[in-house]
């Protein structure tokens, strides 16, 4: 085992850990980068864990039709999603320190799409089946954030990092995702403006920094990757994808916070402090 770095903030509570995951999509999610991610959080029990949204796929509630027989094929959704999305959720809070956060991404917004477009037969079963309520049913220290703001307002990212005069790093804000574009870390950067912004959706490993020359003050963007496969069933022709697997930790002081995208290649990953987690394919 490699050299231990110790957190002498954390024991002495001057600093807190953030864990984020990324995308999971199940049931496509990857097993074993999943598993990684999931040995990492329980070895780190940071104090506050944030999904990033689109925890489960929620295909059959999409509004693209099916491309191929696979797609086609029907599957029980609580048994392949909301089943095992909880158990998950369950191991998870248990590693927790403090709270847990998920974020409602574009995917578990299909449910909602669904039923409102299905008038009242949609409206009467929505409780049954939201992913909002059987996720956080029976839950303590557990905040879900919709998808869809309030009309007006921006109410759907959550403040990891509030832009206190005293946190010289600025603040930090993270949302499902706002954009899907190649350079996708790069556009949330500018359409944040003035708060670093954490993000998902896209499942590409990106970061970005700038800094204002007249303020001195940097402001980034970054997004973890994702744990689904690397290669979506609804791929046109095979056509390779660039994401990658990951997770995010962010490591917040009193005056200034640091985040680290961890990467998962084949089963494994070093933590920051050196130590290498190894899942058997």
């Amino acid at each position: 085992m490699a050299t231990k770095i110790s957190s002498p903030g954390r024991e002495k509570g001057t600093s807190s850990l953030w864990f984020v995951f990324p995308d999971v999509h199940f049931p496509v999610q990857d097993k074993v980068a999943l598993k990684v991610a999931m040995e990492a959080h329980k070895i780190l029990k940071p104090e506050n864990t944030l999904i990033l949204g689109d925890l489960l796929d929620c295909s059959i509630f999409s509004s693209h039709a099916n491309k191929t027989i696979a797609e086609a094929l029907g599957y029980d959704f609580k048994k392949v999603e909301l089943d095992p999305a909880n158990a998950m959720l369950n191991e998870v809070q248990k590693s927790t320190r403090d709270h847990t956060y998920m974020l409602e991404g574009n995917h578990e917004w299909r449910v909602e799409r669904w039923a409102a477009n299905n008038n009242k037969v949609g409206e009467s079963i929505y409780d049954l089946i939201s992913p909002k309520a059987k996720l956080s049913e029976g839950r303590k220290n557990f905040t879900y954030i919709p998808y869809t703001p309030i009309a007006g307002n921006m109410a759907n990212f959550l403040q990891i990092v509030p832009p206190t005069k005293k946190m010289r790093s600025g603040g930090l804000v993270a949302v499902h995702g706002w954009s899907h574009c190649k350079h996708s870390s790069y556009r949330h950067l500018e359409l944040s403006r003035s708060q670093s912004i954490l993000h998902g959706h896209v499942h590409r490993q990106q970061s970005i920094a700038t800094r204002d020359p007249w303020t001195n003050n940097v402001v980034k963007a970054f997004c973890p990757g994702t744990l689904s496969t690397l290669q979506p069933i609804y791929a046109h022709g095979g056509t390779p994808t660039d994401w990658v697997h990951g997770f995010s930790l962010i490591y917040v002081g009193v005056t200034s916070w640091t985040e680290y995208n961890v990467t998962i290649v084949n089963g494994r990953c070093v933590l920051p402090d050196g130590r290498e987690i190894i899942v058997a394919r």
